[in-house]
């Protein structure tokens, strides 16, 4: 028992450090590059959402400290994620979207101090049904998330704005927060369920990034040097083709 506990403690904690604090990089790349293209403002809000409902699930369920801890600080960097839209992309003042962040962060923890409440009078009257909604609702928020983030990928035909730092992060939080869970005594499959389909939906997005790299790539390729790609053509149109015009029929070349 207390090797298994100290093993969810140390992976509990090397999944704070990465899960929650994996939206910095995005927020680095989104102020150097003093815009937000490229990241979907609706992927932030649906994540600050979700991360209070994770937190108040987390805290229900007695998960271990890293992993209250964890859902609070990704909805506060959300939340900055958010404001940035607001400033970069919607010219919000700076007073404008420094309120606008206070406000979302009051809303957020309101949110889930009621539901914290909630969560408990579920569990003090056994409305297992209740518990289990309470479970799968960040489940289902989180992996919702990224659909506005992949249809804006496939809209734009690229991956841009997105950190690889943010992703890197991600998915190997995800990773150490479920190996965390794994060594609890009762197993919640519900929260494992979670963090493993983060972690392929993070994996999607990179392998989006170098698919259509590549075919911009290759599409550049092109327009530098349109000879590479009549290549097929050129061979067909050779002086040794036989090519019909007007009806004609063509005279063979003579032997040398």
């Amino acid at each position: 028992m207390g090797e298994r506990y100290i093993a969810e403690q140390v992976f509990g904690y090397l999944g704070l450090v990465l899960w929650s604090f994996q939206l910095v990089p995005q927020v680095i790349k989104s102020y150097r590059r003093k815009s937000t293209d490229g990241v979907s403002p609706w992927t932030m809000l649906i994540w600050a959402m979700s991360g209070a409902l994770l937190g108040n699930y987390n805290i229900g369920i007695q998960v271990a400290v890293p992993l209250i801890v964890q859902p609070q600080l990704f909805t506060f960097i959300a939340h900055i994620c958010l404001v940035q839209e607001l400033h970069y992309s919607h010219r919000w003042s700076l007073w404008k979207a420094s309120l606008a962040f206070v406000l979302l962060c009051i809303f957020t923890a309101g949110l889930e101090i009621g539901l914290v409440f909630a969560f408990w009078a579920a569990e003090k009257r056994h409305l297992d049904r209740a518990i289990e909604f309470f479970g799968v609702l960040p489940v289902v928020t989180i992996i919702v998330g990224f659909l506005p983030q992949y249809i804006h990928i496939f809209r734009e035909r690229r991956v841009e704005g997105v950190s690889h730092g943010f992703l890197f992060m991600d998915f190997f939080g995800s990773v150490f927060s479920s190996i965390s869970l794994a060594f609890r005594s009762e197993i919640d499959a519900l929260t494992i369920v979670n963090y493993t389909s983060i972690a392929i939906l993070d994996i999607g997005i990179v392998l989006l990034y170098y698919f259509f790299e590549y075919l911009h790539r290759k599409k550049q390729l092109i327009k530098r040097d349109p000879e590479v790609a009549g290549e097929d053509t050129d061979s067909s149109t050779s002086p040794n083709s036989l090519v019909v015009v007007g009806g004609e029929k063509p005279h063979p070349t003579p032997e040398k």
